[in-house]
């Protein structure tokens, strides 16, 4: 009956490695096809930072930090020196047509939407859910 148990036990940890790794793997080829869809269709040739927000892309550079359209036109360009480093490495998104850091946090029962600005890192919403 132990030996039974421990086979069970041992083949749902194994499984739960296994598909963590599926997402794992899946996650990284949808980043991969999305910064060579954005290096192939626009002049940007070398990508540190992207992410996906409604139907923009926010891609940054060394030098610059662009909004690009989801038919691959740039909309606006950013110098890097104009842009607040934050040490929580929140996500930037586009939305009310002003770039923005984004926070969310869940504390005792409720979710914390937190707006930073870009260029000052000062709250600029919060949204309690």
């Amino acid at each position: 009956m132990k030996r039974v148990f421990v086979i069970v036990i041992g083949s749902i940890i194994v499984l739960s490695i296994i598909l963590i790794r599926i997402v794992i793997n899946n996650d990284k080829r949808y980043i991969n096809k999305l910064k060579s869809n954005i290096i192939n269709n626009t002049e940007i040739k070398s990508i540190k930072y992207i992410n996906k927000y409604d139907n923009y892309y926010i891609v940054m550079d060394n030098k610059k930090l662009y909004l690009i359209t989801g038919d691959y036109n740039t909309l606006l360009e950013v110098d890097r020196i104009l842009i607040h480093e934050n040490d929580k490495n929140y996500d930037i998104i586009y939305k009310d047509e002003r770039l923005m850091y984004f926070s969310d946090l869940s504390k005792k029962n409720k979710l914390k939407y937190r707006y930073y600005d870009l260029y000052t890192y000062e709250l600029i919403d919060e949204v309690v859910i």
